[in-house]
């Protein structure tokens, strides 16, 4: 059975499977061996990054602590949320990249993730939410490849693609070598699609770049609740608008739709106004903000496996929302740093009004088992 049919056949339910978890005690020790070495990981890396930058802010010995405790990268506890800064109340709100991928892993079913990665697939399943044309380059001839993008601008990015990376624009009005593109293309399993614009409104920030809303929901088989949303732009010279590209992040209020504070990047640089548009960052009303918010709910009941999703939205010139990707393993990073708060008590009580436990939980059962395997296996 291919992964569509599994899509399309797959009932089972979500608020069972996951209670599962809680009865089979051989998850935590699994879950604990990815812990470690992941912890570990994070360690090398921040004593690497320590011995580079030498930062006039934190200690080794306060993100060691820091690590152990919350599980913090070092761009987490240096740039993103300034644990440095932060009082053990304020540390405990946050919810570290590291934490939030064991949720993924036990909740996120294989099938939605197979879909999430596969940008072929995912066009397919919600064909109702992409109005914009695009072709696979790995199964079409060349002349097709050729009437295409000669009649557009388009955007080429990998099939399973992430974070923005190897995404380049192709121009209609520039003299490209079309055999050598469509070979790179063809050979590296590329979407191309057709440029999306958004409304003016959203594109005066930055029209080098499709800027977008990321939007993060819980749903179960029954509802769906919106955890949190920011509103994206690039800058400089940038066609994306991810925070690893540089991206500026703003988070919106969820009732009204506007921005209501400054910009961010993951470097934890703030900005009143964008830097290269100089348009005023904080106080922006989202068009259209119901109908991104019902559309979003709408995509969450498609499919019965979805948990957690991070949804790609624009909003176009004519008010109709675009679904430009999905999310099986959102970033937890990109939400907070805009909010510039903890979601841990968000995800606990939205986790669990609609799945019907708390999430965090997954983390804190293993979190007990931690000190006797350390106590076993020594520590790093």
């Amino acid at each position: 059975m291919d992964v569509m049919s599994k899509i399309a056949t797959q009932k089972t339910s979500i608020k069972k499977r996951l209670k599962k978890l809680f009865r089979r005690p051989y998850y935590a020790y699994r879950e604990l061996k990815k812990l470690r070495a992941d912890r570990k990981r994070l360690w090398n890396e921040a004593v690497e990054q320590f011995k580079i930058e030498q930062p006039q802010n934190g200690s080794l010995a306060d993100y060691k602590a820091a690590l152990r405790r919350h599980r913090v990268s070092y761009d987490e506890y240096m740039k993103c949320y300034e644990f440095w800064n932060l009082d053990e109340k304020k540390r405990n709100e946050f919810v570290s990249e590291m934490e939030m991928r064991c949720i993924y892993r036990k909740t996120v079913q294989v099938e939605f993730d197979h879909l999430c990665s596969n940008k072929v697939l995912l066009l397919n399943a919600f064909k109702k939410y992409v109005h914009r044309n695009w072709i696979f380059a790995g199964t079409i001839s060349f002349e097709e490849f050729k009437t295409f993008v000669a009649s557009r601008d388009c955007i080429a990015k990998p099939r399973g693609g992430t974070l923005g990376r190897g995404v380049f624009l192709i121009r209609k009005d520039e003299n490209h070598p079309l055999h050598k593109l469509y070979d790179y293309c063809h050979d590296n399993n590329f979407i191309v699609e057709e440029k999306v614009r958004a409304c003016k409104e959203m594109e005066d920030f930055h029209p080098q770049s499709l800027n977008t809303i990321r939007v993060f929901t819980v749903s179960n088989d029954d509802c769906c609740e919106i955890v949190a949303a920011v509103f994206r732009m690039g800058v400089a010279d940038k066609i994306v608008d991810n925070g690893f590209a540089g991206g500026i992040l703003a988070s919106i209020e969820l009732n009204s739709g506007i921005v209501n504070m400054n910009g961010r990047d993951e470097k934890g640089n703030s900005y009143a106004k964008h830097p290269d548009s100089g348009k005023a960052i904080s106080g922006f009303v989202i068009p259209n903000w119901e109908k991104v918010v019902n559309t979003c709910k709408e995509m969450s009941k498609c499919l019965d496996m979805i948990v957690f999703a991070g949804w790609d939205i624009c909003v176009l010139p004519d008010g109709n929302v675009e679904l430009i990707e999905v999310n099986s393993y959102p970033s937890i990073t990109v939400l907070q740093t805009a909010i510039k708060e903890g979601l841990k008590p968000r995800v606990q009580s939205i986790g669990t009004k609609v799945l019907g436990y708390d999430p965090i939980k997954l983390i804190s059962v293993w979190s007990k088992s931690h000190v006797k395997y350390e106590d076993v296996y020594g520590r790093y």
